[in-house]
């Protein structure tokens, strides 16, 4: 696996919440999944994080994400990370924008062949 095929799961993992489809959210994320967020605690399973962003996501119409000055960096060909400036932009259900920006860190591991995301961090920038 080289860092532009890391580049590329990473974009994907932001397409899909674009898109708006957990589902696939989902099969990107190891199921021994360990995230920090936004939010005052940790989740330890792929099961908790998948539905917290279910009632996240559930309030928005529409959004878009992308990732600036992207770094990824793979390891003895059984793991990467990714570091990133996230930026979200979208419209709620109750037609009021959104916007955050923030920073990004994915560590990605192969199990079983293929290349899941195995823990998370994500942390709003200052002001936004």
């Amino acid at each position: 696996m080289s860092a532009q095929e890391i580049e590329a799961l990473t974009r994907e993992f932001f397409d899909t919440f674009a898109r708006n489809d957990l589902a696939a959210t989902a099969t990107m994320l190891s199921d021994d999944l360990e995230v920090i967020d936004h939010v005052p605690y940790r989740f330890d399973t792929k099961q908790e994080f998948v539905e917290f962003l279910q009632g996240a996501m559930a309030g928005i119409e529409s959004g878009t994400f992308g990732c600036r000055q992207l770094s990824c960096r793979v390891f003895n060909d059984n793991g990467a990370v990714a570091n990133m400036y996230d930026t979200f932009s979208g419209m709620g259900k109750n037609g009021k924008p959104l916007s955050t920006h923030g920073r990004t860190s994915l560590v990605f591991a192969k199990e079983g062949g293929q290349w899941k995301i195995v823990s998370c961090h994500f942390s709003p920038l200052p002001g936004h």
